[in-house]
């Protein structure tokens, strides 16, 4: 509600320039840790090697040989997933910019997803048993709008990040809590 003093601000609608705004793949998005590739190669070469003794097993136990192409097949599924893993790994990796935090993925459908610090809700490091093995951990940010999690990254940086995300949060947050005071709740 505005007093006698205080005129409304004017509504304005104006129409952007698309390409004077900035561009999150013009950023140099950081790798991350190798020991991520190296920890989904192990996963992978683990499933790799239960599904060719299944297959191995099956394939001697049964007189067909239809059997033995099946399970050669599934373990050539295999080898190929663990080919899109490496390649998307390669590719895999997060942006830290001054109001954001961006993370890239995907092998054949590549996404960018990008979080402002201002609508983080929690952040969290995350480290499951091979996270743990292999000295990684990932990072969760969480809005309301929903999540990005950033996996294969030292546990050091996970923490260092995790400090710089709250932070920043914090930061704006109490920057919009005063911008709001200032204008009366508007």
């Amino acid at each position: 509600m505005t007093g006698p003093s205080q005129q409304p601000a004017e509504f304005t609608n104006d129409t952007l320039d698309l390409g004077t705004l900035p561009r999150v793949e013009a950023g140099a998005f950081e790798s991350l840790d190798p020991a991520y590739l190296r920890m989904r190669m192990v996963a992978a070469g683990a499933f790799g090697a239960v599904v060719a003794v299944a297959a191995l097993t099956v394939a001697l136990l049964s007189s067909s040989w239809v059997v033995g192409v099946v399970g050669a097949v599934l373990v050539a599924l295999v080898a190929l997933v663990a080919l899109a893993r490496r390649i998307e790994v390669g590719y895999m990796g997060f942006l830290v910019r001054e109001q954001d935090v961006s993370y890239r993925s995907g092998v054949i459908s590549r996404a960018v997803a990008t979080v402002p610090f201002a609508r983080v809700q929690h952040v969290a490091i995350h480290r499951g048993p091979l996270d743990r093995r292999f000295g990684l951990a990932t990072l969760q940010m969480r809005t309301a709008g929903g999540s990005i999690a950033i996996p294969g990254l030292r546990v050091e940086l996970a923490e260092r990040l995790k400090q710089v995300v709250a932070d920043r949060a914090s930061e704006l947050a109490d920057a919009e809590a005063d911008v709001a005071d200032d204008t009366g709740g508007r």
